[in-house]
């Protein structure tokens, strides 16, 4: 069995080789591309920030423009002031007009031609953006190779290098700590997702029930029929939000056992008897402090699902810090497990002249 796996190795070290040169030839991209991204985010920000100041000296141009040329070409108003002896008064304004106009010219260069500099900058930020991820999609591409490849050679138990076997049930168990945190983390995404959309609809029941309020003391004053209408109506929503928002916080149950049922919510909808036949002062009254008791009842639930938001969003925070060392952990123990791979194939190879390797 020993001789077996001496014999992939030996029949693999070429290609190992080749795919370890590869990688170290491309192992700059990862790190610059994200660098460069950043770069051209910034320049495009720039480029925004600078196509709006040639807009705005280009307008500025334009009216300078158009004051100088009412100097310049104006007979008229050219004779008033020779007329009034103020010639000189309309030769310095005209100067003064046309100094102006000659400024925001110089200005609407200068930013055009700063404009067209970043631009140019931009564009050859992307170029080098757009080589870098060829040469990270490269990379990424050997990687997967010489992992299938390792994964041909070293898969499973390997007789005679008990140090890979190890490294190999280490990396094994870092990748399932990081997968299963993963997993938790995106349910909880999930979860905070479903709670914000059940905050909303509690905020909306909410204002139903401020909306109840506001037509039921109407009617204490005489509102009338249409009034009681609408009073149903703001409750009737109410309820239907209160509905809508405990069916997303079952679907949040589900994928979250740390998400608790909201408090009962009791919305009394009052009886369109006694609004018919019985419809007095103090049947309005009456009704009036049951619904502030409902709306009561609505607050409490309410409060409980901005707790529970905080209480997802805090849990997704602490999975977030733990998911970045489960996978910092991951990354050094495969690349911990490449390396003594590395080793295995050199050992190898120095021992033994490396046949021609077969894919």
């Amino acid at each position: 069995m020993v001789d077996e796996v001496r014999a992939k190795i030996s029949a693999a070290s070429a290609k190992n080789r080749e795919f370890l040169a590869l990688l170290q030839q491309t192992d700059h991209a990862i790190p610059s591309l994200a660098q460069q991204r950043r770069l051209v985010a910034d320049l495009e920000a720039e480029v925004k920030a600078s196509d709006q100041r040639v807009a705005a000296v280009d307008r500025k141009r334009k009216k300078e423009f158009h004051e100088h040329e009412k100097y310049r070409d104006s007979v008229l108003k050219r004779f008033a002031y020779k007329a009034t002896g103020k010639r000189e008064k309309f030769e310095q304004r005209a100067a003064k007009e046309e100094q102006e106009y000659f400024e925001a010219l110089q200005e609407e260069h200068r930013e055009t031609e700063i404009n067209k500099d970043v631009k140019l900058q931009l564009q050859q930020a992307k170029q080098v953006a757009a080589d870098l991820e060829r040469d990270v999609s490269r990379h990424n591409d050997v990687q997967r190779q010489l992992d299938e490849l390792y994964g041909r050679v070293f898969g499973g138990p390997t007789p005679g290098y008990p140090e890979e076997d190890e490294q190999e049930r280490v990396a094994n168990a870092k990748t399932q700590a990081y997968q299963a945190t993963k997993g938790k983390a995106e349910a909880e995404t999930q979860v905070l997702k479903i709670l914000g959309e059940g905050q909303l609809r509690m905020k909306r029941a909410l204002g139903s029930m401020e909306e109840a309020l506001m037509h039921s003391r109407r009617d204490m004053f005489g509102g009338g029929t249409f009034t009681d209408m609408m009073e149903r109506n703001a409750l009737s929503q109410a309820e239907r939000e209160v509905m809508s928002a405990n069916m997303l916080v079952m679907q949040a149950q589900r994928m979250s056992p740390m998400v608790r049922n909201l408090p009962q919510v009791t919305i009394d909808q009052g009886n369109l008897m006694m609004d018919v036949f019985f419809d007095n002062v103090f049947t309005d009254m009456a009704f009036h402090d049951k619904i502030k008791a409902s709306r009561e009842s609505v607050l409490r639930a309410a409060i409980a699902m901005d707790g529970q938001v905080a209480a997802a969003r805090q849990r997704l925070h602490e999975l977030e810090g733990e998911l970045r060392m489960r996978e910092q952990d991951m990354r050094e123990a495969r690349e911990k497990l490449q390396k003594v791979r590395e080793s295995v194939f050199e050992s190898v190879a120095g021992s033994t002249p490396p046949p021609a390797y077969e894919a």
